[in-house]
């Protein structure tokens, strides 16, 4: 394999110095090494229920699969997908759940040819006609999407498919059908969150503020955890002149999403108009830098849409979504790298750095040993395993890391830096 002359490197000195950067660009050291202190000793894997071992062989496997596909371990949930339609070849389930893998990496011939044998199999199967009509929209194929849904109700009445269907009107410009759609996905569900959020919307770009804030209301009501419908109550509140009502809630959605530039500009606009318009300054050139963030990620998301297959711009969009601190979705992204080019050890290792950045040492740790099975030459991963067993207090093993570096490159001086810092602490 050729090898890349890529910097691995997590930190250095962290025995004596919090000012480095982390690998990853354009990332504050002191910043991750707080994340870091913050979240060590967490990483655990999420149990099937006990249920679970009381399922038929097939379908137990594709219990098994759904979990990792929620880890976004999109190679082996389609491996266990596999063995449960090896298992029972007539399992719709099996096929859904291949469907399901294909939608989240983008591949979306795979995706309706596996969707429509779970069909052929099963007529009417639950959400196989409403995930054709996502991938559909996702690739801006919205005609398409509504026939799909139209499909999906046809077997299926129930929320999602209308609300996906009204969505879908929306991108073509046709209000009141869309109108029509979110209404009657309320009337088949009125707990169903996301038709409030998309109604209130659609009523906020027609001006009818007071209609909108009360669906926004209803779905931040119904999910009160969802930062999106926090958001447009608190942007609903700025255009009804209620800024002071708004400010508290905008400024909860920025502690979690700084990079969300509608929260920003919206802060400062009621800042303004609250007469504290030197406080407001800080958040306005914020929004315009976030915007100018928002600008680039909507041209990656667009290669990737135009690329699908191509790792490297999956890994691209991941990194600008690393950057700006979305850490979930950077995650999803480089998974989608990986299931692309899985031997790519560069993005092998943005992985494993990502998950130290989310505090999931476990996985770093494990994350790091996948990469060094792959090429054990690799010395400045045998250094960031070192750091991380370091960070955890794991002595024994952060020496052995930082030993086997100076095999392979007997000078190398973080390393010998490191070491040397283990030996002055020993009793």
């Amino acid at each position: 394999m050729k090898k890349r002359n890529v910097q691995f490197h997590v930190c250095r000195h962290f025995f004596s110095r919090f000012d480095e950067k982390l690998f990853f660009d354009a990332m504050p050291y002191s910043f991750i090494l707080i994340l870091l202190i913050a979240a060590l000793g967490s990483g655990c894997k999420s149990r099937p229920p006990e249920s679970a071992a009381l399922l038929e062989p097939s379908n137990f496997l594709t219990h098994q699969g759904e979990e990792a596909l929620r880890q976004n371990e999109f190679d082996h949930a389609l491996m266990l997908a596999d063995s449960a339609q090896k298992l029972a070849p007539q399992n719709a389930h099996a096929h859904f759940l291949r469907g399901r893998i294909y939608s989240e990496v983008g591949q979306w011939q795979n995706a309706e040819e596996t969707y429509r044998r779970a069909l052929a199999l099963q007529p009417g199967y639950r959400g196989a006609w409403n995930n054709l009509g996502n991938n559909a929209y996702r690739q801006q194929k919205y005609n398409q999407a509504i026939a799909f849904y139209q499909k999906e109700l046809a077997a299926n009445p129930a929320a999602i498919p209308y609300r996906g269907m009204g969505r879908a009107y929306v991108e073509l410009g046709r209000v009141d059908s869309a109108q029509y759609a979110f209404a009657r996905a309320i009337s088949a569900d009125s707990l169903y969150a996301p038709a409030h959020f998309s109604l209130g919307f659609l009523f906020e770009d027609e001006g009818e503020y007071e209609k909108a804030l009360h669906h926004a209301r209803a779905a931040w009501r119904l999910d009160s955890e969802n930062l999106e419908y926090r958001y447009l109550v608190g942007e609903l509140l700025v255009k009804a002149q209620r800024h002071e009502e708004a400010l508290g809630i905008l400024q909860e959605v920025v502690a979690k999403w700084p990079w969300h530039h509608g929260a920003q500009y919206n802060i400062g606009q009621a800042l303004i108009r609250l007469g504290r318009a030197e406080e407001a300054k800080k958040y306005l050139v914020e929004a315009e830098r976030v915007r100018a963030w928002d600008a680039k990620l909507e041209h990656l998301e667009n290669t990737v849409r135009s690329l699908p297959n191509d790792p490297f711009a999956h890994a691209a969009l991941a990194s600008m979504l690393r950057r700006t601190g979305r850490y979930n979705d950077a995650l999803h992204a480089y998974k989608v790298a990986e299931h692309l080019a899985p031997h790519n050890m560069e993005i092998q290792n943005n992985i494993a750095n990502l998950y130290l950045v989310k505090g999931d040492t476990t996985k770093a740790i494990n994350q790091y040993r996948f990469i060094l099975q792959q090429d054990p030459t690799l010395v400045e991963v045998w250094l960031n395993l070192g750091v991380v067993h370091a960070l955890g207090g794991q002595v024994r093993e952060a020496e052995h890391a930082w030993r086997t570096v100076l095999k392979q490159a007997p000078h190398h001086p973080a390393a010998r830096a490191y070491l040397a810092k283990l030996a002055s602490t020993k009793p």
